[in-house]
């Protein structure tokens, strides 16, 4: 019998997104695991030889790095276009010099043309006929700024595109072909109309609004980057990462046995995946109807002559998108997949599924229904996904999540019910003392801090359903019970509410002394008088203000000169 590790992953990694030319810098796509996080849990979980399932594989990095460190990969995405992306970015070993050789073809071909096409207005471009195929007529979302994927591109983005692909075409190596395929998909990010600079500059920095704004809004001033210089620069990208996956992979890579791919629903995985075959399964799904992959692909489905059949809108697992599915609907499929899942898993193997979101009515159907297929909750573990933050999130920072949770997972014999420090417990109150001494304990805490404190406390105390049925979301009571700081982002302890008997007089006298310093110009030196009197102004509870810990505190502010956490601090909050 395979031998499974006793205890789970318990700590955050630092992700290390651009460490890794096989993921960074290849091919965007709406999310992508830190390939060094993905790796830490498949090597904890798992042996060399062990099979490792990925059922919303999205770009592939669960795959990949399963394949990198010699465990057997299953991968599955009900999107045709991420299944392509993930399959190319596997693909080992490579005959580089044959796919410089496709590329050389397809320079011969397309180079000049697409040149001449750029030095033309797009006004004299609109009346000429395209040469070539490009997808007509193709339906975008409701929530696009135009109505058909041709509609994204100027006259010449569309007669060079057009050009360029049907270059690619000619391509007699089907290998070469569909890698530059890949490097073809890659440019598309930045040839289009959704396009947004950086600075507003016209330059090569930015990326397409459907990764930021998770919508196809159409640029004002549409940036037109050449066509060819872009492609040349993907492909350049590209033969870097085959260069890679050739040195990590290898001949490793066995298409249908050591690394299988299937543009397939979590659904039905046992059409494919035998029961309890596998070792471990490390998967990212929807977080309800946070991003809509298959309306977001529109545009590269259209061009790779990939299309979306009325199963794969059925069977999405999502809330919302063009079928308007309802949240009931949306756990319904994410229960099925769970129990696919399980199905799937070797007795006593693992499960980690990250998942990010706000609501806790979520947290609870998900948990819930891991519990009812037989996979018992063990942990959670607080991962940080860098410091690059969504426009979303930068424009709502008390409600949008930045960071992600990591649920461990067993599948045992017999499930028990998750530990609980009392039934009785009021779930509450236990997230707002738990809230409070976050705050006071780091000066003030993010949402996104908090929520990912607040779940596994509800989970591990019993209560997640009992917060769910009485409140569900985190943030309106943070918002009635503290206080947000928009030029810090995070919410502070209010002077009239700050859970004495729970942070304790000395922590929270400590706490106002830091507050109130933040101001100084030179806090060390501020005298604690001065202090005192600034305190007794807040009108602090009795027996909170205390001098000789106001003292101790001006104290730590001498060794600490800015006033607030040092750097080495805030990254104890993350790592």
């Amino acid at each position: 019998m395979t031998h499974y590790p006793d205890k789970p992953l318990t700590r955050a990694f630092r992700p290390d997104k651009q460490g890794a030319r096989r993921h960074y810098g290849s091919h965007p796509y709406f999310t992508k695991r830190a390939w060094n996080v993905v790796q830490e849990y498949i090597r904890h979980f798992t042996s060399e030889g062990d099979v490792v399932l990925d059922p919303f594989g999205g770009s592939g990095v669960t795959a990949v790095e399963s394949l990198v460190l010699r465990r057997r990969s299953v991968y599955a995405d009900i999107n045709e276009w991420a299944c392509f992306l993930a399959r190319q970015t596997a693909l080992a070993p490579v005959d580089i010099g044959r796919l410089r050789d496709a590329f050389l073809d397809v320079k011969g071909r397309c180079e000049q043309t697409i040149r001449a096409l750029w030095r033309e207005s797009n006004e004299a471009l609109a009346g000429r006929e395209v040469q070539g195929w490009y997808p007509r007529e193709v339906r975008l979302p409701d929530n696009a700024d135009v109505r058909t994927v041709e509609e994204l591109f100027t006259p010449r983005m569309l007669h060079g595109l057009a050009c360029l692909r049907a270059g690619i075409d000619e391509i007699a190596d089907a290998q070469a072909r569909d890698l530059c395929l890949l490097a073809f998909s890659s440019a598309l990010v930045r040839i289009n109309r959704t396009f947004l600079s950086a600075s507003n500059r016209r330059e090569s920095r930015g990326g397409s609004a459907v990764f930021s704004l998770y919508r196809y809004k159409v640029s004002k001033d549409p940036v037109e980057l050449p066509l060819w210089e872009q492609f040349e620069q993907r492909f350049k990208k590209l033969v870097q990462a085959k260069q890679e996956t050739n040195r990590l992979i290898g001949d490793f890579y066995r298409e249908g046995d050591t690394a299988v791919f299937e543009h397939a629903s979590a659904t039905r995985l046992g059409a494919f995946v035998r029961p309890e075959s596998v070792d471990y399964v490390y998967t990212d799904p929807p977080y309800g109807a946070h991003i809509s992959y298959l309306d977001l692909s529109a545009m590269w489905l259209a061009w790779l002559k990939m299309h979306v059949s009325a199963r794969d809108r059925a069977e999405e697992v999502i809330e919302g998108g063009q079928l308007k599915k309802s949240r009931e609907a949306y756990v319904a499929l994410l229960s099925k997949s769970l129990r696919e899942m399980a199905r799937a898993l070797k007795p006593r193997a693992w499960m980690s599924i990250v998942f990010a979101h706000r609501d806790t009515s979520y947290w609870d159907a998900l948990v819930g229904a891991c519990e009812a297929a037989g996979l018992r909750y063990v942990n959670t573990v607080v991962q940080p996904v860098g410091v690059v933050w969504s426009m979303h999130k930068k424009k709502n920072p008390m409600r949008v999540l930045s960071g992600e949770l990591v649920l461990n997972f067993r599948k045992m014999p017999r499930r028990r019910r998750l530990r609980s420090k009392g039934e009785a417990a009021d779930p509450v109150r236990l997230v707002l003392e738990t809230c409070a001494r976050e705050i006071a304990a780091h000066l003030g805490a993010t949402t996104e801090h908090l929520h990912h404190v607040v779940i596994p406390v509800l989970l591990e105390a019993g209560v997640l359903s009992g917060f769910r049925r009485e409140r569900g979301d985190l943030t309106p009571l943070l918002e009635e019970t503290f206080e947000f700081c928009r030029e810090e982002g995070r919410w502070q302890l209010r002077p009239e509410n700050c859970f004495r008997n729970v942070v304790g007089a000395e922590a929270l006298c400590r706490y106002f002394v830091r507050r109130a310093l933040r101001g100084a110009d030179d806090p060390g030196q501020t005298a604690p008088e001065d202090v005192m009197a600034l305190l007794e102004e807040l009108g602090l509870p009795d027996g909170v203000l205390r001098e000789e810990v106001v003292v101790e505190a001006l104290e730590e502010a001498r060794r600490c000169p800015e006033g607030h956490m040092s750097s080495k601090e805030s990254q104890a909050l993350l790592f």
